[in-house]
């Protein structure tokens, strides 16, 4: 059951503007905690946010809400923010309110009652949430309290009054290390039903000074015997606690120690004569803070209450006094306490820092006679500390463990001299949270993110966690990375990773996601970018998070209005040029289908190629705002930028598509760029190796590449077989004025959102499994026709079969894309299609070994630096510096080709031998090759000589890159 008011303009408060009240004018770099407890389970999972990063916090909240609403997690917030990713008390930084926690069992009456007592207060609080078992109500404070040690004790004594004075729940655990339901979320306790944490009253200008709860605080009570400050709890007359149960009671145990610890306090606090009921009221909430079960807890303490109590722990001060008060009188030596009696004595003293042993060995001393110097009781004190230390350090001898003292971590050791301590560092490592970053085939790369402080610097550096396994490697990296104040102890390298693990307890974990495309996340496919994930049932809700590199900043899908993402489509496909806007298009989208196409099918790379001023860089912008916000100024990479910094930021990109600006053969010779693009249409990375001489895990550019630049590389058909070059004509021949740009630059910005759309339509069918089997049929037909296509037109097919799939691939999405725009009503925005695959066959072959021979052959014979003999038996004679390169044969040329080659090659370097010529040649149809090898064997003046014989064709034919038989 739950109640809910309305606010004197009839309406009701909103959770949203508890926060904002909560946390005004905190520091933006302070932490929010969202603390995610299953009811059943008690499996405990936290999400950080700084206070003034919006953007996470968001995502922060986003996650708990998907928690909560789907798999039954209570949703908690710490009301006080952290100075660092820690739940303990000592990292609260900032107390904005005070609380209280009113459990009224989900009864009506015992609400009400608790309702009119929060009213009836003389402070009436400034917020009351109903959490669907009882009441949360808050008092803003005038001025948060930034809290050091002393203020973080007075907070929990006020907390402790203020839930005294109230009936507050006496099994919450009142500290500024305490956490409570966040409204609207679902308290999902079994018996309440899934009912919503409600905001019932908000009142935000009603702030209190914290001075004005100061007669709340509670503290025990403090009486003096002997000088002796002597402590019992509440005025009861309780014995004292001894250190090892307080200590529990401020801090929990370790994991495995919990449930003997609670056993132990409960014992503790049975002989200092607690009732039971007090004991559970203390010891359940810390036992369920450390993560167990309530009901273990009160079994357990059930099962001490049933033992027989102990006679309580005297105070080492009142076991003085008792032997003091007992032979101080005595005159006689006899009657002096036994070395037995004195020596127990001096152990109950260990626990007193050395002043208070100063005055009491005095004490001592006075009874003790002549058989006992001072200097002896001194011996007895140290060797009793040495057992109190021996004891609070984990049992056994060889036992270890790693603390921070002085501002450093030190590795203690038990030996059977005593305890050893050991500085590892001077500084301080702890684990702030444990990144997994999942790649969309499901490898994981795990980073640690560690917080370094010395205590003149701190940093905070991200190590990758298989350091921790290399201790001289971490070590190297920390101090690489972070600075070299940041180097541990000579010979303490291999205790640097267990020290910093050890000291950070249970990190909370984050799971990322580092690419940008699609992955299957609970058997669907989605498409993950940053902020925006689609799915086939649209945008999701509750996004994964995505990091991508900084330089890749801009990328991220987008939620608009249909109208406004056809809108931005039908101003994009305005400004690109008529003849190339179905493939721009057909490319921009391919990105999000290419991981669906057959195995066969190529993976091609687009360069736009213009003069300065013709709009290249702006239409590249257009292509790849389909997929984030960009501009001419701002492409995610460029060719003067390493070819391996390229590639790598090319493979976070998935299925995005990747645009490198300005090509020019000064940043990528060709021999480097000719490498990159062959890797990048096989999917191969570079090969490099680890330091054991192991290969490290290749990262290919996986972006669809979309190049810019004034020139491109000649002479590679093997490049541009690859490679799609389309020549962008001059701007004002097709937007004088610029009016189209001005009006797509209005709404480029949706442009993301139609892609969102697309691929949501691509999603529904790849779940439906009908996607890829489309395009397995898809493919194939487009590649026969296109290649029937060049039958057709050019008379032969040889070496397009790369080209053909090019374009079969581009006709494919273009195919799909119009069944998309057609199933929408808007298939009219979409341009017809225009393909260039004869032209782009043409450019190939003309870049072929064979065609660039025979070109710079008929050069040679135009500029008559060589000449064909007319006769073989009696050939003419040459004029000075003219060279018979071959034979007139009709209907054929017989070719000498070294002799050819050589010359050729005088007028500017071949890429290719004459043995490759030879074949490329044969294979284009110009050469007719013997019996049994390139060459034909004729008798030059009765001779033998071997040529080339060649189709006569070449000399004459003006339009054409080969011949047919």
């Amino acid at each position: 059951m739950s109640i809910a008011q309305t606010d004197a303009s009839g309406n009701r408060p909103e959770w949203r503007d508890f926060l904002r009240a909560l946390y005004s004018g905190a520091a933006d770099d302070l932490y929010f905690e969202l603390r995610c407890i299953h009811p059943t389970t008690r499996d405990v999972r936290s999400f950080w946010s700084k206070v003034g990063d919006k953007r996470t916090l968001t995502n922060a909240l986003n996650r708990g809400t998907a928690l909560n609403r789907e798999s039954g997690y209570g949703l908690y917030f710490a009301p006080c923010l952290r100075r660092d990713k820690q739940g303990k008390a000592e990292a609260a930084a900032l107390l904005p309110a005070l609380w209280v926690d009113l459990d009224c069992d989900d009864d009506s009456a015992r609400r009400a009652a608790a309702l009119t007592k929060l009213h009836a207060f003389d402070l009436p609080p400034s917020a009351i949430i109903d959490s669907g078992g009882g009441l949360h109500a808050y008092w803003l404070l005038s001025e948060p309290v930034t809290l050091d040690d002393d203020s973080r004790k007075q907070a929990a004594g006020i907390l402790r009054g203020l839930f005294s004075a109230l009936g507050g729940d006496p099994q919450y655990v009142k500290s500024v290390a305490s956490v409570m339901r966040l409204p609207n979320s679902l308290n999902t306790k079994q018996e309440r039903g899934g009912v919503i944490v409600t905001l019932v009253e908000l009142h935000p200008d009603r702030r209190y000074p914290l001075s004005n709860f100061a007669w709340l605080e509670s503290q025990p009570q403090v009486e003096r015997i002997g000088g002796l400050n002597v402590i019992t709890l509440n005025a009861n007359g309780q014995h004292a606690l001894p250190k090892r149960t307080e200590d529990y009671l401020a801090v929990g145990a370790t994991e495995g120690n919990r449930n003997s610890e609670l056993f132990q306090a409960a014992c503790q606090l049975r002989d200092a004569g607690h009732s039971q009921s007090d004991a559970e009221t203390q010891l359940v909430p810390r036992y369920v803070a450390d993560g167990c079960s309530e009901k273990e807890a009160l079994a357990t303490i059930r099962s001490a209450y049933n033992r027989p109590p102990r006679d309580p722990i005297p105070s080492p001060r009142d076991q003085v006094e008792q032997l003091v008060s007992r032979y101080g009188r005595q005159m006689e030596a006899s009657d002096h306490p036994t070395a037995t009696q004195i020596a127990e004595t001096v152990r109950a003293c260990a626990g007193m820092n050395p002043v208070e042993w100063a005055e009491t060995r005095q004490r001592l001393k006075s009874v003790c006679g002549d058989c006992l110097k001072v200097a002896d009781l001194d011996r007895m004190y140290r060797e009793a500390r040495r057992e109190r230390e021996r004891s609070a350090a984990p049992h056994g001898e060889g036992a270890e463990r790693y603390t921070e003292r002085d501002g450093g971590m030190v590795y203690e050791k038990e030996t059977e001299r005593g305890l050893s301590r050991f500085t590892v560092a001077d500084w301080t490592g702890r684990v702030l949270e444990w990144i997994m970053q999942v790649d969309d085939d499901g490898q994981v790369d795990r980073q640690m993110r560690l917080q370094l402080t010395h205590p003149t610097y701190s940093t905070t550096i991200d190590a990758p966690d298989e350091l921790f396994g290399d201790p001289n490697a971490l070590a190297r990296f920390i101090a690489g990375k972070a600075g070299g104040i940041f180097s541990p102890r000579a010979g303490m390298q291999k205790h640097l990773a267990p020290a910093i693990l050890k000291l950070s307890a249970d990190a909370p974990r984050r799971q990322t996601y580092r690419f940008m495309g699609w992955t299957r996340i609970d058997d669907h496919w989605q498409c993950v970018s940053p902020d925006v994930t689609v799915s086939a049932a649209g945008v999701v809700n509750h996004p994964p998070e995505v990091a991508l590199e900084n330089r890749l900043r801009d990328y991220g899908l987008k939620q608009a209005a249909w109208e406004d993402a056809l809108n931005a489509f039908r101003a994009t496909v305005a400004v690109f040029p008529k003849e190339l806007a179905s493939v721009l298009i057909a490319f921009s989208l391919l990105p999000v289908m290419q991981r669906f196409f057959p195995t066969a099918a190529p993976k091609p790379a687009l360069h736009l190629v213009g003069t300065t001023g013709s709009g290249k860089s702006e239409i590249a912008a257009l292509m790849t705002s389909f997929y984030g916000d960009f501009t001419r100024d701002t492409p995610p990479a460029q060719w003067g930028d390493t070819v391996n910094t390229v590639e790598a930021l090319g493979y976070t990109l998935a299925d995005a598509l990747y645009w490198v600006d300005d090509y020019k053969t000064c940043y990528a010779d060709e021999r480097t760029f000719t490498r990159f693009l062959q890797s990048y249409s096989r999917g191969m990375g570079r090969g490099r190796l680890t330091r054991e001489a192991k290969l490290r895990q290749e990262r290919p550019c996986r972006g669809l590449l979309l190049s810019t630049g004034e020139t491109t590389i000649e002479g590679e058909a093997s490049i541009l077989a690859r490679m799609l070059v389309l020549e962008v004509p001059p701007w004002e021949r097709r937007d004088p004025g610029g009016r189209m740009l001005a009006r797509v630059e209005a709404v480029r910005h949706d442009l993301p959102a139609f892609t969102a759309a697309f691929i949501q339509w691509l999603a529904g069918r790849a779940d439906a499994g009908t996607l890829t089997d489309d395009l397995a049929k898809r493919f194939p037909m487009n590649a026969q026709g296109y290649a029937a296509k060049l039958q057709a037109k050019m008379g032969r097919q040889a070496n397009t079969g790369r080209m053909v799939n090019n374009w079969a691939v581009l006709v494919s999405v273009y195919q799909l894309l119009h069944e998309f725009l057609t199933e929408r009503d808007a298939d009219d925005v979409l341009p017809p299609w225009q393909d260039a695959i004869v032209a782009t066959v043409q450019a190939v072959q003309q870049e072929r070994a064979g065609r660039v021979f025979l070109d710079k052959l008929t050069q040679l014979v135009a500029s008559g630096r060589g000449m064909f003999a007319s006769s073989m038996q009696h050939p003419e004679e040459p004029r000075p510096g003219v060279t018979i390169i071959g034979y007139m044969d009709e209907p054929h040329v017989l070719l000498l080709p070294d002799i050819a080659f050589q010359e050729v090659a005088r007028g500017g370097s071949m890429k290719f031998s004459a043995t490759d010529i030879g074949k490329q040649l044969r294979e284009d149809g110009w050469l007719i090759p013997g019996a049994n090898s390139l060459t034909v064997q004729r008798r030059v003046r009765s001779v033998p000589t071997r040529f080339w014989q060649l189709k006569a064709e070449f000399l004459t034919c003006d339009d054409c890159d080969a011949v047919t038989d």
